[in-house]
């Protein structure tokens, strides 16, 4: 399997705990202190594998994966703006929900450029 399609099931893996801790939030769930760090770290090792496969391709790499890192990238620097520094302890559904079209739109880029 290439090193984007394993990308693209991380980042999909990442989106799965995104989407469970947002149901949580809109049930008035408490989130584990935990989730949140693991959420991040997971997003941020996913980053690092995109990067490496885009790197690796080449000339050959699909100029929508490059795209996919830029706009992950941006959900992942938005993610740590609105949730560790202007929004910490608190986490309004609006910002979680722009967060998480960030990361959408990443996916659907990257699974255009992986398969």
């Amino acid at each position: 399997m290439p090193l984007i399609q394993i990308a693209f099931y991380f980042f999909a893996a990442i989106a799965a705990g995104g989407i469970g801790m947002a149901a949580m939030i809109a049930f008035g769930i408490r989130i584990p202190s935990f989730l949140g760090p693991a959420h991040g770290l997971g997003g941020l090792a996913a980053l690092a594998t995109l990067f490496t496969s885009n790197l690796k391709g080449g000339d050959a790499t699909p100029t929508l994966a490059w795209w996919a890192l830029v706009v992950f990238l941006g959900g992942f620097i938005g993610g740590m703006l609105l949730f560790r520094v202007l929004f910490k302890g608190r986490t309004p559904l609006a910002m979680v929900a722009v967060h998480g079209s960030a990361g959408a739109l990443g996916l659907y880029l990257l699974y255009n450029a992986a398969f």
